[in-house]
């Protein structure tokens, strides 16, 4: 798949509405970078440094909380995408947003699904990100690249879904964004569960 079959699938099967969870969990958003290498899609993923409060060494979108500088969720995750990776707004085409995903740890994270230029040189900001990489859209298409995870939770027992990078694992909020983005464009993985971390 490349940036240019994405598109009309992404907008032609945009998700409207969000549902199930309550109003008080912390407003926050990432944006969702996709470009095309070698003209294959890719996703760009950062990781954050081990010594963070909040998901130490964690792989993620850029993106935070709401700020009371921002007039939007919108703008929440361009500001943090600049701040973040030094990608200014005139950089970034905004395709369109998801669906909120809600985590057990009170936070609703807005996605907004953005095109960028892969020859873009980023400036990471060390403090929240430690690396940067590309992903092949391709590889998280295959159902067979994604392992179990068994986790206990409230003395229950969750499954969520993992991807393995040469970065580390990828979870969580960023791997559940993924494959509900995956499940909305692609027809033929409607089948994909759907896990809360």
């Amino acid at each position: 798949m490349n940036i240019h079959k994405f598109i009309p699938q992404f907008q032609l099967n945009a998700l409207i509405g969000d549902h199930g969870y309550p109003h008080n969990a912390v407003k926050s958003s990432v944006l969702v970078p996709l470009c095309d290498i070698d003209g294959k899609l890719h996703i760009l993923l950062c990781k954050r440094p081990s010594y963070l409060k909040h998901h130490p060494g964690q792989i993620c979108f850029p993106g935070g909380k709401f700020e009371q500088q921002d007039n939007s969720l919108k703008d929440t995750a361009l500001r943090e995408t600049k701040e973040e990776l030094g990608i200014p707004e005139h950089e970034i085409n905004l395709l369109g947003q998801m669906n909120s995903y809600w985590t057990l740890t009170g936070f609703e994270i807005k996605p907004y699904v953005a095109q960028i230029d892969a020859t873009f040189t980023l400036k990471p900001q060390i403090n929240e990100v430690t690396d940067t990489f590309f992903l092949p859209f391709n590889n998280l298409i295959e159902s067979k690249n994604w392992i179990d995870l068994n986790f206990t939770k409230n003395q229950e027992q969750v499954i969520l879904k993992g991807f393995m990078t040469d970065y580390g694992l990828l979870w969580g909020a960023t791997a559940q964004i993924i494959l509900n983005l995956i499940k909305q464009v692609t027809p033929s993985q409607q089948n994909i569960p759907l896990f809360i971390s």
